[in-house]
């Protein structure tokens, strides 16, 4: 690529890097957390206890617990539980008010008008139109007497809201009123349906957004509308993190801890819903005291606030800002096609005016994809530019290592400016919540590995000096001769071999992995975090840098041991594509993900080194192995001669 276009890559990256630190500042104030804890088994805790129910959530809030998740109570459970009777289409209940709910409740979701409560024989009673109504999932509210005694004592109420049966605009209105009466600030969707799905959403968003409460989007479960909703109300949503009640039964009290920790700290989660874990052996209240206060000690200790979150500030990128990024993204595409094509410096510039433009069109249009389009094609040019400049580098003067280091150098330099570029590129507030995220994560990591294959196929590297068109007609012979020569046995195993290992590789790899973690891995995990603070990928620093080391030692050898170097850049791509694949992850912290990728190269470049000196240290020993062997068989027939004399 002509110097004037590194000129305005070397603008974008600067822009990138400005970005950086305005992200950085936004992330640092969006710093508190609220631990909600779930009413329903807080009433069961009660039960336990036997404590007033005023006393028990002052000692909660005393723990660490900032607020309660309050849900909706339906007629049925009315009835299940005695507080309701039904005799001969008539409902009969000890107290008014619980019929005058029931009835305000149908009038104001569904039109039914029911008579006033009346003083029976037996007690307060209500006529229905017809006992086909009791079979109707009706929902009353939510549970305000819990509400009220919850912000007595300074807890704040978080409303779990069900999508139910025949939502219309007048339930709509009545569930909103609930929410202003409960004076929640955020709603959790109960179920697996968010409220108002299906045909509701537009208005439900339309609803919540003339009020101040949250919507809490739940990770690692999907309810049906929740992305719908969320990518209409960016403002409004709040992460949220849980462990279901089947889960919980699998995990001790540390391990619920640093689960909570880590997705606070690692996702931008703000609001953490605690399920009570009444499966850990002793006294109920002592272990949620344990639970909450150790949580509470280890949020703080990592510098977050509790209490009561507010929205993330809907921050996006000007549209002067990200265009100078964009210049960044758009000359990386030119420099990697410039790899492959020859193309003249008006034709650069060219390609240069013409990427510009659409991507400022689009952003103008569809801020998002154009996000993402740019996103994706640096994240698959990144890794091949990155090992082709490594590459170049080793070949300056110097010693073998120092050459070695230099290529080390400049490949991880140009792919963690790629990786700053990229994370630019998604700077909006709806990406660092992930109302959006990047598309195409197993596309970015499989490009790179099969271009880089390409070109140790091909001796693409070993043909820089020809023309172009002589430089296809070698790899076309190449590529040519591979496929004319007889498979073997032991090849076709070692390809499926290697077949099945880039499929499972690519299977782990992604937003929602198609394999889950296995408990070990896990464990080993959280053991690294310990030590580190974050934890780096393993793809990074067992597999990807410890091969980049190796290859660029070898790429510094022997012709046969530069041809070993470039084969050996083929597994180290995936560090590289890894590197970029962190920064695609745009709702962990942007300081996160570079503290991430820095214990992932110190420890691969450990490794690799480590690697480089035990070969080292076997070839000594096989050349003086081979040595001795050469002496003593030139010695024998001297001692033979001498043994005739």
């Amino acid at each position: 690529m002509h110097r004037s276009l590194w000129t305005l890559w070397t603008v974008g990256l600067i822009s990138a890097i400005f970005a950086t630190g305005l992200r950085w500042q936004v992330e640092r104030q969006y710093r508190k957390v609220a631990l909600v804890v779930d009413g329903n088994e807080v009433r069961v805790l009660q039960a336990l206890t036997g404590k007033p129910m005023p006393e028990l959530l002052t000692e909660l809030r005393q723990f660490g617990a900032t607020g309660i998740a309050v849900s909706a109570d339906l007629l049925s459970e009315q009835v299940q539980n005695g507080k309701v009777k039904v005799e001969n289409e008539t409902l009969t209940a000890s107290n008014r008010q619980i019929l005058s709910r029931i009835r305000s409740a149908i009038e104001s979701q569904f039109g039914i008008q029911l008579p006033e409560p009346k003083k029976g024989m037996t007690g307060w009673e209500m006529p229905l139109p017809s006992s086909n109504l009791l079979s109707a999932q009706i929902f009353l509210g939510l549970d305000h007497e819990l509400a009220k005694v919850a912000q007595k004592v300074g807890l704040e109420v978080v409303a779990r809201l069900p999508n139910p049966t025949g939502l219309t605009e007048k339930g709509l209105k009545f569930w909103l009123r609930e929410i202003r009466d409960v004076n929640a600030f955020a709603v959790i969707f109960e179920g697996e349906e968010v409220f108002g799905y299906r045909t509701m959403l537009p208005a439900v968003a339309d609803a919540f957004r003339q009020t101040d409460c949250q919507i809490g989007i739940l990770e690692l479960v999907s309810q049906k509308g929740d992305r719908s909703l969320a990518a209409m109300l960016p403002e409004k949503v709040i992460r949220v993190h849980s462990v279901s009640a089947r889960e919980l039964v699998n995990f001790s009290q540390p391990e619920l801890v640093d689960r909570f920790v880590r997705a606070v700290r690692e996702r931008n989660i703000r609001l953490c819903y605690i399920r009570i874990p009444f499966h850990l052996k002793g006294d109920p209240l002592a272990v949620t005291k344990e639970y909450l206060s150790t949580l509470r000690q280890d949020l703080t200790q990592k510098g977050f606030l509790l209490g009561t979150p507010s929205p993330m500030p809907p921050t996006t990128a000007p549209i002067w800002l990200w265009g100078l990024i964009g210049l960044g993204a758009v000359t990386t595409g030119i420099a990697f096609l410039c790899l492959f094509v020859p193309l003249s410096t008006s034709q650069q510039w060219g390609l240069t005016v013409v990427g510009i433009a659409l991507g400022i069109v689009l952003h103008l249009l569809q801020p998002i994809w154009a996000a993402k389009l740019m996103a994706l094609g640096i994240a698959i040019a990144a890794p091949v530019l990155a090992i082709w400049f490594g590459a170049g580098a080793t070949l300056r003067s110097g010693s073998r290592w120092q050459r070695t280091m230099t290529g080390i150098a400049t490949c991880l330099a140009v792919i963690i400016a790629c990786g700053l570029i990229e994370s630019a590129l998604m700077f909006d507030y709806r990406f660092w919540l992930k109302v959006s995220e990047f598309s195409g994560v197993k596309v970015s990591q499989l490009l790179p590995f099969l271009i880089v294959t390409a070109v140790a196929l091909t001796q693409w590297m070993d043909t820089a000096e020809l023309e172009t068109h002589e430089r296809y007609q070698v790899a076309y012979r190449n590529l040519q001769s591979l496929f004319d020569a007889p498979v073997k046995w032991g090849q076709a195993i070692g390809l499926l071999f290697i077949l099945a290992a880039v499929a499972y590789w690519l299977v782990r790899t992604g937003n929602e992995p198609g394999l889950g973690v296995p408990m070990w891995e896990l464990k080993l995990r959280a053991a690294i975090e310990d030590i580190l603070g974050v934890r780096p990928r393993f793809k990074e620093f067992l597999l990807g840098h410890p091969m980049l080391v190796l290859s660029f030692f070898f790429l510094t050898g022997t012709h046969l041991e530069a041809k070993i170097g470039q084969w050996l850049a083929v597994p180290a791509v995936i560090g590289l594509a890894s590197i970029m694949n962190t920064f695609s992850h745009a709702h962990t912290p942007i300081a996160l993900s570079l503290l991430r990728t820095f214990h992932g190269i110190w420890l691969g470049l450990l490794i690799g080194v480590l690697l480089v000196l035990m070969l080292k240290w076997f070839s000594a020993a096989r050349d003086r192995h081979l040595r001795n062997f050469s002496f003593a068989a030139k010695s024998e027939p001297t001692q033979a001669g001498l043994g005739q004399g």
